[in-house]
Formats: structure tokens, C-alpha cells, sequence
């Protein structure tokens, strides 16, 4: 199930629930979704199923990645190292070549229209793969907050120098009222997690 069927449940199916309130001053059916929620949700919450997490989600990956950090004297640890340094110095100098978004898609978008979307940056003296930009969603929810809607990675469909080239086939599949951004974050295989090297800037 994706987030925006969720979304859509959550908003039109499920709060409604909540406010739907008898004489009494409670409602049944939110009643009946909180005990259907206590009963699917509580055999997961066992310390058997908590130890079993940890090591499969937890140790094991750090187990495995310490041993890759420390072979051949460290050499992955200083690789990946270098790699951030190779970043860190030229992220500023990364300049966006071409960013090509249908006017459609900007002002009067359909649901379920597919639009292209086409993104070209040059990394001058980087030099490297290691970039990657993202479509963030929000939607106007409720008293005006936004809401995130929906993340999508572009594709790196080719390269030409020091230009990357990003794709997106963008579908949007829901009515209603949207705010959009591009974000470009550092892309590493060998990183345990984006936060790792937690440098991001919107274009």
C-alpha cells in the first residue's frame, strides 16, 4: 500500500471515525478500530520479537560492516572517508545546468497524466556519481498544514562530462491541492545510511 492510499484512508475513511460521536459522547466504530489496532498490533510487542530485531536489523549489519571498515588496514573506511572530503570540498560549486518541468504539471495538472521531468546538473570538479535528487510532495492538509505527500528518486539515466543527467516519469494520482521541491542529497552504496553524510540542498 502507498502513501498516498494511506493518506487517502487516513482522511477519508479512518479520522472521520474519531469525530463521529454518539449521545454519549463517544464513537463506537473509533471504539472498535482502537481494539482491532490492540489486537493485530500486540503479539508484535513480545521481548522475543524485540531481541530478534536487534539482531537481525542491528547487529548483525553492524557485526558485518565492521569487519568490511577494518579489512586490508581500513583501506574501506579511508575510500569512504575521502569520498565525503571529495564532496564536502566541491557541494557548493554543484551547479543545476537544466531543471525542465512541464507548465502543465505546475498549473493545471491531471490526475493520472504522467509528466517527464528532466534534471541536469554539472558537478565540475567532483567528478563523481555519488549525487542524488529527489521529487518531495506535500499536500495542504487540514487547517493549512502541510502534509508529506509522497518522495521519489529521479533516475540517473546517463552521464556526459562532469553532467549528470536525472529522469522522472512523475504520475500524480490524487485531486487536490500540492506543494512541491527538489532536494539533492550525496549518494554512497557503501553508507549504512543517508544520515551518515547528512548534506542536502534544495534546487
Amino acid at each position: 500500500m502507498d502513501a498516498a492510499t494511506i493518506y487517502s484512508m487516513l482522511e477519508n475513511e479512518i479520522i472521520p471515525l474519531y469525530y463521529a460521536k454518539n449521545t454519549k459522547g463517544y464513537s463506537p466504530e473509533w471504539i472498535q478500530v482502537i481494539k482491532n489496532s490492540i489486537a493485530q498490533i500486540t503479539p508484535r510487542f513480545t521481548t522475543k520479537r524485540m531481541i530478534d530485531d536487534y539482531i537481525s536489523r542491528f547487529y548483525t549489519k553492524l557485526s558485518t560492516r565492521s569487519a568490511i571498515l577494518k579489512a586490508n588496514k581500513f583501506a574501506k573506511a579511508k575510500e569512504i572517508a575521502a569520498w565525503k572530503e571529495k564532496i564536502a570540498k566541491g557541494w557548493d560549486n554543484i551547479e543545476v545546468a537544466l531543471m525542465d518541468v512541464p507548465e502543465k504539471l505546475i498549473h493545471n495538472p491531471e490526475v493520472g497524466e504522467v509528466y517527464t521531468i528532466n534534471i541536469v546538473i554539472d558537478v565540475h570538479e567532483i567528478n563523481d556519481k555519488g549525487i542524488g535528487i529527489e521529487l518531495v510532495s506535500t499536500k495542504l492538509g487540514k487547517n493549512n498544514v502541510d502534509i508529506l505527500y509522497d518522495v521519489q528518486e529521479l533516475k540517473l539515466v546517463k552521464t556526459e562530462d562532469t553532467k549528470l543527467f536525472f529522469n522522472l516519469e512523475f504520475q500524480l494520482n490524487m485531486a487536490g491541492t500540492f506543494k512541491y521541491g527538489f532536494r539533492m542529497f550525496p549518494k554512497n552504496e557503501d553508507l549504512p545510511h543517508r544520515q551518515d553524510f547528512c548534506y542536502v540542498r534544495w534546487i
